[in-house]
């Protein structure tokens, strides 16, 4: 029995996380793991054209998805860093899914929002799907990073700096997982 014990704690303090990401990391980022290896829930939204996607349309890439409002001024803070990711991974397997919970703002504000703070990268809006069921918590910004199997690595809730070198340091090696 006690040999059991032995090897279930040297398990929990040497095994590798389930999902392939360094523990420090996601620590030293102050980003939450979840309990677990939790698959992300599916969603759906629409892009800016209409047409409806979802997260099993990101299957086999990293994606960082991201939570945030008009009226949130840490959310404004952000987007200058999150262009900065956004540009270093977008010829990679990462998908930025940047996603306004407004609820008065159409689309075309949300993307007239984005464009005045710099960013190239397209948003979406909350309402035009059923994520906010699914992921969103009591405030935001709110941002769960999800590995290429579709698995959450982890949730930040509040603003961090996006474009610093340990969340590269995330980003690569979520895309370095096999």
């Amino acid at each position: 029995m006690r040999k059991g014990i032995w090897l279930i704690l040297f398990m929990m303090i040497f095994a590798p996380p389930l999902y392939g990401v360094d523990r420090g990391i996601l620590k030293a980022l102050g980003i939450q793991e979840l309990s677990g290896n939790k698959e992300a829930p599916d969603f759906s939204l629409l892009d800016s054209d209409g047409r409806k996607i979802s997260l099993k349309d990101f299957k086999g890439k990293v994606v960082i998805l991201h939570l945030w409002a008009t009226w949130c001024k840490p959310c404004k803070e952000e987007f200058p860093l999150f262009e900065k990711i956004y540009q270093r991974f977008k010829d990679k397997d990462v998908a930025f899914l940047p996603i306004a919970i407004d609820t008065k703002a159409t689309q075309e504000d949300i993307n007239a929002f984005a464009k005045k703070l710099g960013a190239s990268f397209p948003v979406y809006l909350a309402r035009e799907g059923n994520i906010t069921d699914r992921y969103w918590t009591w405030g935001v910004p709110v941002t769960y990073f999800i590995d290429k199997r579709g698995f959450i690595a982890g949730r930040a809730i509040g603003s961090r700096d996006w474009a610093s070198d340990k969340v590269i340091d995330l980003i690569n090696a979520l895309l370095e997982e096999k």
